[in-house]
């Protein structure tokens, strides 16, 4: 729902739901750059997804992903990885011989939890805690494209000031300057937004899209949270 040239509004429940092929969840993806990607080939992507048994991780190759839990008890996620096996030279040193060491890392994720990072490729396979998980997911194409995902909590209203997101940055370690391609809030509660003198309501997981040149008015009756998304090009 675009609202004028500069807001844009994703309605969370007017974005199909899309079962996966093991049929352990299923994913409403809310954005995705170019707008007729296909999963195998995009810029980058936001969606939420539910899972409602145990099993694998989809792999993304060349993609950075950050995971967050929105409802449920949470997840355990078992993380393999792949290590070159090392023996102890002559020199007293040690160097990698032919051949892989598998090692499992384990992991809870549950709501209170900042964003989960990792890349696409690597070998994941989630456990629930309890009752099925709601979570968030940005993705990202490594090299082209980087975000920075946070949670941010506000009792009554929430100001997010256009200078705040259009100013550009300095890259410390590259000594470059960095503009936001993307700035995106996703509600996780239901408030309204202050828009050219209306209060439209927003409902949980609804996106707002923050255009350059415009400030985002959020009001609500009780604490509540949402997620700030930013996406820069590398």
């Amino acid at each position: 729902m675009t609202l004028d040239k500069q807001a844009q509004l994703i309605r969370y429940q007017d974005c199909p739901s899309t079962p996966w092929k093991n049929g352990g969840g299923s994913t409403k993806q809310l954005l995705i750059s170019p707008i007729n990607a296909e999963l195998t080939e995009f810029d980058y992507r936001i969606s939420i997804a539910s899972i409602s048994s145990n099993g694998p991780f989809s792999l993304f190759n060349g993609i950075d992903r950050q995971l967050i839990i929105l409802e449920g008890d949470g997840v355990e996620l078992s993380i393999d990885s792949h290590e070159g096996k090392k023996q102890i030279n002559d020199l007293g040193g040690d160097e990698r011989i032919q051949g892989d060491t598998d090692t499992t890392e384990y992991k809870q994720l549950t709501p209170i939890d900042s964003a989960f990072c990792f890349a696409g490729e690597t070998s994941i396979t989630s456990k629930l805690l309890g009752s099925n998980v709601i979570d968030f997911n940005v993705m990202t194409k490594r090299d082209a494209f980087k975000a920075h995902t946070q949670r941010l909590s506000f009792d009554s209203i929430f100001i997010e000031k256009h200078a705040a997101i259009s100013n550009t940055a300095i890259d410390a370690h590259h000594n470059k300057t960095e503009a936001p391609i993307v700035q995106l809030l996703c509600c996780l509660d239901t408030m309204t937004w202050a828009h050219n003198g209306e209060s439209i309501k927003i409902m949980p997981y609804d996106i707002l899209i923050i255009k350059p040149e415009q400030d985002i008015k959020l009001v609500t009756t009780a604490p509540s949270q949402l997620l700030s998304v930013t996406i820069t090009a590398c």
